[in-house]
């Protein structure tokens, strides 16, 4: 299992007299000592998939790298408010299951965006996952590996907060677990806030830890199911969600704090914050 740590310079007072053997001897304690306290669940890859201008009836994301024994938390958002199936084999966070589920606020056309997320602590075999829906709709997913997680419960708690805003706002969530990682995540429908995209990112400010930010179609330089930048020269913005995610450690348990993305013109959103638990005795 990989190990996740944290780094903390160790000075030495110029002038004191001490041997080597001892030196070495106080960096490896304090080391250990800022190891223990340190420890935290570890990113080791995302991956991302677009459903492309035109839309799609499923969406397959590849699975970044790793090794057995990892948590995968593999995130779809989409437009609306379909009955989505999820990966098979793998397992729907309470409350993100999709139809019904982790929504967006309405406008005059309905529900405007759906947030679905599924993990699985991976056997290693696992190479994409793949969200399906039937009809045709815009759609962008993530598949995030992490290391250093609780195998037999990987997810602690959850909070979720909706509005129709220029700032998405990940919610405070009360961790259960001390050095828990908390994954932030937010979706966002386009066609209000799109004559203010000028260029290929809905989201142009995000949390110092990004991990990701997708729409559901790429720039034109990208592909043949791609438009702009700018996005607001594109009739796909109309129908397009925008996907990002973010991660911190939260060192004790208890409140996460917040974090915040802006969307030029501001549209409607939903934003989660998701406990990923440190392997237990970490």
């Amino acid at each position: 299992m990989r190990m996740s740590s944290c780094s903390l310079p160790v000075p030495f007072g110029a002038g004191r007299a001490a041997t080597v053997g001892r030196a070495i001897g106080l960096a490896a304690l304090l080391g250990a000592m800022v190891l223990a306290g340190c420890a935290t669940p570890a990113l080791e890859g995302v991956e991302t998939g677009q459903t492309g201008r035109d839309g799609a009836g499923a969406l397959a994301i590849p699975v970044p790298p790793g090794e057995p024994g990892e948590l995968l938390v593999a995130v779809l958002g989409i437009k609306a408010n379909p009955n989505i199936q999820g990966p098979e084999g793998w397992t729907p966070i309470a409350g993100f299951e999709g139809f019904n589920g982790a929504l967006c606020g309405a406008d005059s056309e309905g529900v405007s965006c759906q947030l679905s997320i599924f993990y699985k602590v991976t056997d290693g075999s696992d190479t994409d996952a793949t969200f399906s829906w039937g009809s045709r709709r815009h759609a962008a997913g993530a598949v995030l590996r992490y290391s250093n997680i609780d195998s037999l419960a990987p997810i602690g708690a959850t909070a979720t907060a909706r509005g129709t805003s220029a700032a998405p706002t990940a919610p405070v969530v009360v961790t259960t677990r001390a050095n828990s990682r908390v994954l932030r995540l937010t979706v966002v429908e386009t066609d209000d806030a799109r004559n203010f995209l000028v260029g290929s990112d809905v989201f142009t400010d995000a949390p110092n830890t990004v991990r990701f930010n997708v729409a559901s179609f790429p720039a034109a330089a990208d592909g043949d199911d791609g438009c702009g930048p700018p996005m607001a020269d594109c009739s796909a913005t109309d129908n397009a969600v925008a996907l990002a995610g973010s991660d911190n450690r939260n060192g004790a348990p208890g409140g996460s704090g917040t974090a915040d993305w802006e969307i030029l013109g501001g549209d409607q959103w939903l934003a989660a914050s998701i406990e990923i638990k440190l392997a237990a005795g970490s």
